[in-house]
């Protein structure tokens, strides 16, 4: 018996077509789903449950509609990749991977959208060669209409600030004596151009714990593209990294990360799209910083002054939360004299997808609970999500720094 040719949509979903008939319908996912809980969430097929009983209905013959179809297009933007789903799946579905390549067949003309995403690593590399003529640019009520225009994002969101890149302030530093090793900084956009300080803190104090740092040839991680649903854009971007990536590791190097988008994309985005063995022995020689700062502890290379107990917000992002970071992040703010109010609540940003004017009231909307509780307790908070910092400084208007900040003071360098 021959089987029938597979149709293009089949082929674009591949290996996910299974997740389709995977799902048992028991409506866990929207239990954790930020874009499930909102008050537009009465239609059904706004709910992580609900675009997989689409899918199910179009591939029993049932639907009546297209998967191009500009509505059913509309229902899969409500996924934004937190991934929060993939944990609490009885079933295993892999809701986002799906997703993402449903989006692939959306049709609607957006040219100039697809275009500056699939190339957003090289303008803000462009950008940062010129930070304070593009700070002026992108802060004016000018630059944030074209921007609005441009990609959509909302001109009611404050574009964090550009400054000269942190892999070009590596590179022009030079290679420290690294009694212990070389760490390859794999640093993606945020930290690259717009929170440098935070990545000079990071390398002088790995440098102190006797690391050479070296920033190889990289592009940005790639998250923004496949939760756009552009697979082969990410899938090119993967292979570059990867290939970069895998010439340090083959030296011996560990790959550093700061960003839990970063993290997340090498450990498990890249061999996922790659399938190759270059992309799992960069999955492999991954290390996050705050893992890093663990081993140094369980190593008794380093301790921790507790000399203070201050109470701190830790929030748990989505990413940090997929990427398996958490318990590590708790553990160390705890072993760093932190008694810690913990808030496991989406801020709804979901990368740039809450910055879109599509989506803006939406996301406030969903961190709306996040917001009101960390007013309420009025405490310093510590997120690794980068974009999540932009949501909740915005919006909660309180101290809010990646966990390495409140870290790294309390750190003692114990002597060979």
């Amino acid at each position: 018996m021959t089987l029938p040719e597979p149709s293009e949509i089949e082929r674009k979903l591949g290996e996910y077509l299974e997740d389709v008939w995977k799902c048992i319908r028991c409506g866990f996912c929207n239990s954790v789903c930020p874009t499930s809980n909102t008050s537009r969430s009465y239609m059904s097929s706004l709910t992580s449950r609900g675009r997989l009983i689409l899918l199910q209905a179009y591939f029993s013959n049932i639907l009546g509609k297209s998967l191009r179809d500009e509505e059913i297009q509309e229902l899969m933007e409500y996924c934004f990749g937190c991934r929060r789903c993939i944990e609490i799946c009885p079933a295993g579905v892999r809701i986002p991977n799906l997703i993402w390549r449903v989006k692939q067949l959306n049709e609607k003309p957006r040219y100039l959208r697809k275009l500056i995403l699939a190339h957003y690593g090289g303008l803000l590399r462009l950008f940062s060669k010129f930070p304070r003529s593009s700070n002026l640019l992108l802060h004016s009520d000018l630059g944030k209409i074209l921007l609005e225009l441009a990609v959509g994002i909302s001109r009611k969101i404050d574009f964090p600030s550009f400054n000269h890149s942190l892999e070009e302030w590596i590179n022009k530093r030079g290679e420290s004596n690294g009694s212990r090793g070389r760490l390859a900084y794999f640093i993606d956009v945020f930290t690259n151009y717009h929170e440098v300080e935070l990545g000079k803190e990071i390398v002088e104090f790995v440098e102190k714990l006797g690391y050479a740092v070296v920033a190889p040839p990289q592009r940005e991680a790639g998250t923004l593209l496949l939760e756009e649903g552009l697979i082969e854009e990410a899938r090119r971007v993967a292979k570059e990294n990867v290939e970069s990536l895998y010439d340090t590791a083959r030296g011996g190097a560990k790959i550093l990360t700061s960003s839990p988008a970063a993290y997340l994309a090498l450990k498990k985005d890249y061999p996922e799209l790659l399938g190759d063995t270059k992309s799992r022995i960069v999955s492999e020689s991954t290390i996050d910083i705050i893992q890093l700062l663990l081993n140094e502890y369980e190593e008794a290379r380093i301790d921790f002054d507790m000399s203070s107990h201050d109470r701190l917000a830790y929030h748990h992002s989505c990413f940090t939360k997929a990427s398996g970071l958490t318990k590590d992040i708790r553990r160390v703010l705890i072993l760093a004299g932190y008694n810690l109010e913990e808030l496991d609540v989406c801020c709804g940003i979901g990368g740039i997808w809450g910055m879109n004017k599509k989506h803006y009231h939406i996301s406030l909307e969903i961190g709306l609970d996040l917001f009101n509780e960390l007013r309420r307790i009025n405490l310093p908070v510590a997120s690794q999500s980068e974009t999540c910092r932009i949501q909740i400084k915005n919006n909660a208007l309180v101290d809010v720094r990646h966990p390495f900040s409140f870290i790294v003071d309390r750190v003692k360098i114990k002597k060979e």
